[in-house]
């Protein structure tokens, strides 16, 4: 998979990193089974090490939270560990979102899910413009806001960070390949994405042991 950062980009954040990982081989289905304990031991050690402190001055989920609120926002990762706290399992509406779902609630890095096969070409980490809209996940139309950190395929925006992935590339039911992004516009480092796709990785190894993964791919503005 190619992926280029624009000069924009790297202009606009000079922080940033876009990280990449692409699993084939990998079936989704309704629910994830092998998954189950290594959620619980997530669930677990969220409940601890954020039982006496918000989630928000966690030096991963801080930098997010403050880019969320420059747009009004929340931080969508820390509302679904706060569920997490409150009592809920991790829960998701397939087998390859719930295996997105465990890694972004152990690392707390933002992370978007796409069917490899509806993927259009090379992939650009690019800048929000003026006149930029695409279909979000739930199919509703969306203008972007000028100046958020998106990725763009040769049919058009696949997802930003303000909005979330899109409704075209999005993971299907019969999704057998997939790319996952990892999106850090602000704050963190190559090696906070690293690990995040290592995390990612091993849970996509155990609920699916034939998987076929690429070595992860992360691109930095610096």
């Amino acid at each position: 998979m190619q992926i280029t950062l624009t000069a924009e980009f790297t202009a606009a954040f000079p922080e940033g990193v876009f990280g990449a990982l692409v699993a084939r081989g990998c079936p989704n289905r309704l629910r994830a089974t092998a998954l189950r304990p290594r959620q619980r031991e997530v669930e677990a050690r969220l409940r601890e090490q954020f039982a006496a402190r918000p989630i928000e001055d966690d030096a991963v989920a801080g930098p997010y939270a403050a880019y969320f609120k420059r747009w009004g926002q929340r931080y969508p990762v820390a509302h679904q560990a706060k569920t997490i706290l409150a009592g809920r399992p991790i829960e998701g509406p397939s087998a390859l979102v719930e295996a997105m779902f465990t890694a972004e609630v152990a690392t707390l890095v933002l992370t978007s899910g796409h069917d490899l096969a509806a993927l259009a070409g090379a992939l650009l980490v690019d800048v929000a413009r003026d006149g930029d809209r695409y279909t979000r996940l739930g199919g509703k139309e969306q203008a972007l806001r000028p100046g958020d950190m998106v990725v763009r395929d040769g049919e058009g925006i696949i997802a930003c960070v303000v909005h979330g992935p899109d409704f075209r590339t999005r993971l299907r039911d019969d999704t057998d390949a997939a790319l996952f992004g990892a999106w850090c516009p602000v704050g963190l480092s190559e090696q906070v994405v690293a690990h995040h796709l290592e995390v990612l990785s091993a849970l996509i190894r155990l609920e699916w042991p034939a998987a076929q993964l690429d070595p992860p791919l992360i691109h930095s503005s610096g």
